[in-house]
């Protein structure tokens, strides 16, 4: 089999998939994706995973599988840390150990590259652990890493700029709100109801971490500081009617965050807001159904403060 490098579109694909995929290119190797989940990648990480995985976990085995017979290795980073003081969830700290104890991989199938943190010894090792299987050098993997990471920290997040009648923030994790599988239902209500939808990825990392610093002693968990960072910005948004926190039932994490959120950010702002917690048995009914029944109590707020019309209550 030629040389293949197979990256599953899942779980930090969300956070870093532009400077994966830019870094690849650079040293020229060809890049297989598993591209969108579906309903047959979420069953078949269902049979693959333990039952206690959270759902976002069960669907990343999902896209492994379907890589498996057209890879000549798996993509799989192990990433401890990227931000000072705070950690990744261990799901994500273990997940070449995770894929390689499913699928019973041979380690030369596996570019696990370990980023403990962002230090330059720890990217050194991590440049190395790719190239080395794929027989190229290591200053070529420095070279490329060096113009991927320049591409992916000029990214400047795009406002979509449509008219509106009003703005909704759906915040959660970037692996969750920027999976289609399971965030298309509620882009499309909200459309259909000419409200503008914004997201946490919309903002710069800069801004979202500013936010959050007051909440640093209290989250240990780096992806649970972007979301309180996020809530934070938006609550003190006049232009943001209300906010969705899309989670995931057995998240450990989320679980005990979203009931930070409520009493020192949401409480305090008033802000409507509504926490969705989606699992592999949601069905696609009862969400929307809470999610109009939530649109329709904001937007009634709006007509009493003058800032959508009758018409905006349908």
């Amino acid at each position: 089999m030629s040389v293949k490098v197979g990256i599953p579109e899942a779980l930090l694909y969300h956070e870093f998939g532009s400077l994966w995929l830019d870094f690849f290119q650079n040293i020229g190797v060809p890049v297989a994706l598993s591209g969108k989940t579906n309903k047959q990648i979420l069953d078949r990480g269902m049979s693959l995973a333990i039952d206690e995985s959270c759902i976002p976990l069960k669907v990343y085995l999902g896209h492994v599988e379907s890589l498996l017979t057209t890879c000549s290795h798996i993509f799989v980073p192990r990433i401890a840390q990227y931000y000072p003081d705070n950690h990744l969830c261990a799901k994500l700290a273990g997940l070449p150990d995770i894929v390689q104890n499913t699928f019973r991989l041979a380690n030369e199938k596996l570019l696990s590259p370990n980023i403990e943190n962002s230090s330059a010894t720890t990217i050194v090792k991590a440049v190395h652990t790719i190239c080395q299987p794929l027989g190229l050098s290591d200053f070529t993997g420095h070279q490329a890493y060096r113009q991927a990471v320049k591409q992916w920290k000029n990214t400047i997040p795009i406002q979509s700029g449509h008219p509106a009648k009003a703005k909704i923030a759906i915040i959660g994790h970037s692996y969750i709100i920027k999976d289609v599988f399971f965030n298309s239902d509620i882009e499309n209500f909200f459309k259909s109801q000419e409200v503008e939808i914004i997201i946490s990825s919309d903002l710069p990392n800069k801004r979202i971490y500013e936010e959050a610093k007051a909440f640093q002693q209290d989250i240990y968990w780096q992806l649970s500081m972007k979301i309180a960072g996020a809530a934070q910005y938006f609550c003190g948004q006049d232009d943001i009617a209300g906010v969705i926190i899309v989670s995931s039932f057995g998240c450990g994490p989320d679980s005990l965050v979203n009931e930070y959120l409520e009493h020192h950010i949401f409480k305090p702002s008033n802000k409507p807001h509504m926490v969705l917690t989606i699992d592999e048995h949601t069905g696609n009914a009862g969400l929307i159904t809470r999610v109009e029944a939530f649109w329709d109590m904001v937007a009634r707020r709006l007509k009493l403060e003058g800032k959508l019309p009758s018409d905006g209550l349908s």
